[in-house]
């Protein structure tokens, strides 16, 4: 999953489609014109062009000549919001997207293991979609240690990969490291979810630890920024 930056057109476009979704354009508004975009953005007229092109392709704006960019329908919402407060609610996603396991078995030399510093050969990778109902959140690479990896049907037959380890070898998650990171989607994923290469993502890795602090499962997952959300609130304590 490579890391870069975005072209301008494609931020100023993933910009404008979330003013979409959040209600700042509303259907029947007008978007700012080409050249309202090259002097808020400081962009030039064919940067501006193009992202306007890719909300039209979408199927979200009309362009009228001398009427302008007109919003024609609201972008989709987002399809999974994941809260950010215990440890069961790490594992909610895990449990609500329905995973596709794509590939599974011994790991490669050049998978996620050897990205993470780990031996391959200790190891086993499935790689996966999630989604709900028939969208697509997001991709995943999943390393199971590969002395208590459990079989293809057995992770098909529990709500999480680490259920299945945890009924089959009675191992259990003590504690889960969680990292979040910006990335772009590369021309490899960007198909495996029907988007565009160089679209802003989330990546998150996690790591499963067991009572004694030994990991025994690894994931990393790629999402597409208008697919899902990590939600967290927070009270205001008094001061004693």
């Amino acid at each position: 999953m490579a890391i870069g930056t975005a072209p301008r057109y494609q931020q100023i476009a993933q910009m404008l489609r979330a003013a979409i979704a959040n209600g700042t354009y509303k259907v029947g508004d007008l978007l700012p014109t080409e050249q309202e975009l090259c002097e808020i953005h400081g962009i030039s007229r064919h940067t501006a062009r193009d992202a306007l092109r890719l909300l039209s392709d979408a199927g979200l704006v009309t362009r009228k000549r001398r009427a302008g960019t007109i919003v024609a329908a609201p972008a989709e919402p987002v399809l999974f919001v994941q809260p950010l407060g215990g440890f069961q609610d790490l594992l909610q996603y895990a449990r609500d997207a329905r995973l596709t396991i794509m590939s599974y078995g011994p790991a490669p030399e050049n998978g996620l293991a050897h990205e993470l510093g780990l031996k391959p050969a200790d190891w086993w990778e499935l790689r996966g979609q999630r989604g709900t109902g028939t969208k697509t959140v997001g991709l995943t690479r999943v390393l199971v240690r590969a002395d208590c990896a459990p079989s293809k049907a057995e992770i098909e037959a529990r709500p999480t990969i680490a259920d299945a380890i945890e009924a089959r070898y009675g191992i259990a998650a003590a504690r889960i490291d969680q990292q979040i990171s910006a990335m772009v989607l590369d021309a490899m994923l960007a198909p495996l979810l029907g988007s565009e290469a160089g679209v802003a993502a989330l990546r998150t890795r996690r790591l499963y630890h067991d009572a004694k602090g030994v990991l025994f499962l690894a994931s990393e997952s790629a999402h597409p920024a208008d697919r899902f959300v990590y939600s967290q609130s927070f009270t205001r304590e008094r001061a004693e």
